[in-house]
């Protein structure tokens, strides 16, 4: 890892601290919120609450590479930065984050469990993909990593679309996924496919969507070659 890699990466960390504490704060409240609230409503009968932290996590991961493009980019190429140690730094950062993220979430529901149990509350139930194989702290810490490393190249992807197409080329590009999922909808064989894939859910199948993250992050390469600090969104 060269100089300029490392600095482009101190840039991303640094400029994401704020944010990460702010993400954090709101969504350690919620929980503690809601875990008080679930406490007093045990004696309620039928009373849930359910939370599945990948929400929270998957939005974050997938709105940071989305505005990285506008952002970031632009600072790196009038800095002097070169367009192959953007795009070097970016899968550091890209999974590095996801990486940790996965980590801290998981830590933090780990520790949740612990401290529900202690005081039995027996109403407020944790959802997680890793359900659908084995759910302990290391399955769901791979499974995060690996969904969030896709998401955050897919979102990189469509931000470059933007970036140097604009809303019309963005838009088109949108429209057309959407057209290909709707009808896949209404034709039933997207529902099948998805319904194939849950009941036979296995590490694999999460394996196969950071490997198809890693092909979305390497396409991206095509378009970070083009582009300037000239947006055109």
């Amino acid at each position: 890892m060269n100089n300029q890699v490392k600095g482009l990466i101190y840039y991303y960390t640094q400029d994401m601290k704020y944010h990460v504490k702010i993400f954090w704060t709101i969504l350690i409240a919620i929980i503690v919120a809601t875990s008080i609230m679930a406490y007093f409503l045990m004696g309620i009968e039928g009373s849930r609450f359910y939370w599945a932290f990948p929400f929270a996590t998957y939005t974050n991961v997938a709105i940071i590479a989305f505005q990285s493009v506008k952002k970031d980019i632009p600072f790196g190429l009038k800095m002097g930065a070169i367009r192959k140690n953007i795009f070097l730094s970016y899968a550091y950062f890209f999974f590095c984050y996801s990486l940790l993220m996965a980590i801290a979430a998981n830590t933090l529901q780990t520790i949740l469990e612990g401290l529900l149990n202690v005081f039995g509350v027996t109403n407020y139930i944790f959802g997680h993909p890793a359900m659908l194989l084995t759910d302990t702290w290391l399955t769901r810490t791979v499974i995060d990593t690996f969904i969030m490393f896709f998401l955050m190249a897919l979102l990189l992807l469509v931000g470059l679309i933007f970036y140097q197409s604009g809303l019309l080329g963005g838009g088109i590009t949108l429209g057309a996924i959407l057209v290909v999922i709707l009808y896949g909808l209404f034709q039933g064989w997207l529902i099948e496919a998805f319904a194939n894939i849950l009941s036979d859910a296995s590490m694999l199948t999460f394996a196969t969507i950071f490997v198809i993250g890693i092909g979305l992050y390497l396409f991206s390469y095509l378009f970070i070659q083009r582009v300037t600090v000239v947006r055109k969104v």
